[in-house]
């Protein structure tokens, strides 16, 4: 019983602490330092490619098993910094908003024809 209990910490520190991680890894200065060395720059997202969708899917693990809400609730946040922390690798320049937007600029599109 004892290292089913210590399992399920480190999983549930595994989702906890994927996040923060790959968020200290996207910040801008360690982005902007990164873009200098392309060594550097490739094992950074590397890193946050492959650990931010782990600790996504321990998360989803834990969201959707029957356990006490304060669980979940750890998982829940663990989910969303790992989502933001993806968003900001990989579309640092597009705002939420516009990433989501379904309408087109296009004027020639349906959008544009009145």
């Amino acid at each position: 019983m004892e290292s089913l209990a210590l399992l399920v910490a480190l999983l549930l520190a595994l989702v906890l602490f994927t996040g923060p991680i790959s968020m200290i890894l996207t910040s801008k200065f360690i982005w902007n330092y990164s873009i200098q060395s392309k060594p550097f720059w490739i094992f950074r997202r590397i890193l946050v490619s492959t650990i931010s969708p782990i600790g996504m899917a321990m998360a989803l693990f834990f969201m959707f098993m029957p356990i006490p809400l304060g669980t979940k609730s750890v998982a829940a946040f663990g989910f969303a910094i790992n989502v933001a922390a993806l968003k900001r690798e990989y579309f640092r320049d597009k705002s939420w908003k516009r990433m989501f937007k379904i309408e087109s600029d296009d004027p020639n599109g349906p959008a544009g024809q009145n």
